[in-house]
This record gives C-alpha cells, sequence and structure tokens, in this order.
C-alpha cells in the first residue's frame, strides 16, 4: 500500500508543481500533467469492500483538489508527501466505511425510491446550474461522468446518509446525568468574561436626510425614553406607522421599527457580549449603566463622512468567574456537545462492528 501511495503522492506533486512551471513543449499544462500520469499510474485497486473494489483514480479525485493548498502550506516535499499520505488513508478508510454501510442497506432489502433520487438531481440543476440541465451534463461529462454514473453517485450519498442518519438518531437524546458529568470534566471551558446583555438602536443618515436631521431625530429620541409621554409625539412627528396605536411603546418595539441593523428584527436584542469584543467608548458606556438603563447617543463617523448613531439598553450584566448549568445558554451549549459526542461515538461503534463482520482489504 505504501508504494501505491508513494506512485499516488508523485502524481499529485507534480502536478501542483506544473501549475507554477511552465512546460518545455508546445503541450498545454494539462497535457503535460495527464501524460506524466498516465507514465507513473495505472488504474489500480487500492482496496476494497465486502467485495467492492475502490480504485486508485476514485481517491486521486477526491484527494486532488486539497494538493495545491497543501503545497503551499508544506515546508517541504517530506512534509507534502507525509500529508497527503495521510489524506489518502483516510479517505480510502472512509470510502471502505461508505460501501459497507451502502452494502448493510442493500443486504436488509432496503431501497430507495427514484423520485428521491430524482429530486436530488433536479435540486443541483437548479442549485448550481441556474436550471440549465445542459450546462449540467456538459460539466459531468468534462468530469468524465455519465448521466447514470452521477445517478448512482447520488443514491449511494442518499443511502449513506440515511443509514448513518439513523444511527445519530438513536443517540440524539442526552441524560441530566451525562450532562453533569460532561461539565465536570470541561468545568474549565466554560468561564464567563465580562460580559452584557445588549439593545440596540442603530440609525443610520440617510440619502435625503441632513446629518443635522439625523442627529435631532437621535437625541429627540433619547430624551423620549427619558420622557415616556414624549414618545407618542415622536412617533406621529416622524410618521412611524407600526406604532400609531401604541401609547408607551417599549424599546424592543422602537428597535423593530426604527433600527437599520441586523438586529432589528429582534427588537435589538444583539444577546450577550464580551466586553473584550465590544469598542472601548461602548464599554466605557455599558460599565455606567444599570441593568434596565438607556444610553446616552453614541456618535461614530464611518468613512465618507456620514455619521452612525447607537442608542444602548443594558438588559443583563455577568462578571468573570464560573459559569453554572444554571445558566440556560450554558445548559444548551453543554447539551449540544453532549449529542455530538454521543452521536460520533454511536457512528464509530456502529462502523466498527460493520467492518468486524465484513471483509475489509487494503492494498
Amino acid at each position: 500500500m505504501k508504494a501505491l501511495f508513494h506512485s499516488f503522492l508523485l502524481c499529485l506533486a507534480f502536478t501542483v508543481k506544473a501549475e507554477t512551471k511552465a512546460p518545455t513543449s508546445d503541450q498545454s499544462l494539462e497535457e503535460v500533467a495527464a501524460k506524466r500520469w498516465t507514465e507513473m499510474n495505472s488504474e489500480r485497486i487500492a482496496g476494497s469492500a465486502n467485495g467492492q473494489p475502490i480504485t486508485l483514480s476514485e481517491l486521486r479525485q477526491q484527494v486532488a483538489p486539497f494538493a495545491k493548498e497543501i503545497r503551499e502550506k508544506s515546508k517541504s516535499d517530506e512534509e507534502f508527501n507525509k500529508t497527503i499520505d495521510d489524506i489518502a488513508n483516510e479517505t480510502l478508510k472512509s470510502a471502505t466505511d461508505r460501501q459497507l454501510v451502502i452494502a448493510e442497506f442493500k443486504n436488509n432489502s432496503g431501497m430507495i425510491p427514484q423520485s428521491y433520487i430524482d429530486a436530488e438531481i433536479e435540486d443541483t440543476v437548479r442549485r448550481d446550474f441556474a436550471g440549465n440541465r445542459n450546462r449540467f451534463i456538459a460539466t459531468l461529462r468534462a468530469q468524465g461522468i455519465t448521466p447514470l454514473a452521477y445517478r448512482k453517485i447520488v443514491e449511494d450519498r442518499i443511502i449513506f446518509e440515511y443509514m448513518v442518519g439513523k444511527i445519530r438518531e438513536t443517540a440524539r437524546q442526552v441524560g441530566p446525568g451525562k450532562i453533569q458529568e460532561y461539565f465536570t470534566r470541561h468545568q474549565a471551558e466554560f468561564i464567563y468574561k465580562d460580559s452584557v446583555q445588549l439593545r440596540q438602536i442603530t440609525i443610520t443618515e440617510g440619502a435625503a436626510e441632513s446629518a443635522t436631521e439625523v442627529a435631532t431625530k437621535v437625541h429627540e429620541l433619547s430624551e423620549a425614553f427619558k420622557n415616556p409621554e414624549k414618545l407618542p409625539g415622536f412617533v406621529a412627528k416622524y410618521k412611524i406607522k407600526s406604532l400609531s396605536n401604541k401609547t408607551n411603546p417599549t424599546f424592543a418595539e422602537i428597535a423593530e421599527a426604527v433600527s437599520s441593523d441586523d438586529f432589528a428584527s429582534q427588537g435589538g436584542n444583539a444577546g450577550w457580549k464580551n466586553l473584550e469584543d465590544l469598542n472601548e467608548r461602548v464599554v466605557a458606556v455599558i460599565r455606567n449603566l444599570k441593568d434596565g438603563e438607556i444610553s446616552e447617543p453614541i456618535q461614530f463617523n464611518v468613512e465618507g463622512g456620514k455619521s452612525v448613531w447607537f442608542i444602548l439598553k443594558r438588559d443583563g450584566f455577568k462578571v468573570a468567574g464560573p459559569a453554572t448549568l444554571d445558566d440556560p445558554q450554558i445548559l444548551t451549549e453543554v447539551e449540544e456537545r453532549v449529542r455530538t459526542e454521543s452521536m460520533k461515538k454511536a457512528v464509530a461503534i456502529w462502523l466498527a462492528e460493520l467492518r468486524a463482520k465484513n471483509h475489509v482489504e487494503i492494498r
């Protein structure tokens, strides 16, 4: 197997180098690379799973797209060859596992409805080729793949994802005991930094507005937050229809109506933010607020001479220290980690069992 991969590596190395070194004849780079590949490597069987062969060209097709990037990051030919060799071995292992999973499905009389395969192909044509089937077929031909062979590729992928998905589903449920055990083992990873739960209103200068008009609007809104009886007047003056029937709109409702950032649809809720990730002017303002308080307007000048204004509301604050599972956000993160670990372990055990009861050969 080592000798097999050695020639495999040489081919990849040559192909990558050929991209930066001009050929000495009138042949194109692709022609030179193709000729060299033919000279060095005939088609071979790299391994098999349950009698299903896996060819060297199949491995090369999967590994070759990474070769250029690996070459650029490698400090020497030895490092490059070792990295490619490792990837090729992992690819071969994955390919044999894939064949075993597909065989297991078929041995249990499984059958994928043809409509599933048709739908998957149609999605690909629509998504990647703007619905142009001729372009899709031409791309397959350029890759040396027939439509029938591609259909088989799609079918195998659907089968593999279905079978692995079933195993993962059995491991999705995680109990409190596993969650607590994981949290105890990884508690050092769950440390709070000084953080704030933040809402914000962002007001930018529009094309039809002057800087003075925007500044006036922002300060009027700030004044209305301090004196809620002025909010209806602000709403009426700036014709905010979505708030016209509200006598005392909340910060979140106003943010949704007037803010111009991505958090507007969430009522300005930017979530929990580490203070070290925020602008120092914003941090200084936040530290001087109490929970529930709203800041004075903060102005930032951006490229082009326009201004962006922020009004912030501090909804909560956490001082740096160890986290606990009482925090819903921490509990959710730990649950997801435990679930991911459990599903990964379940798949690994299942694949090991498949390998044990089938014949796998690496040549």
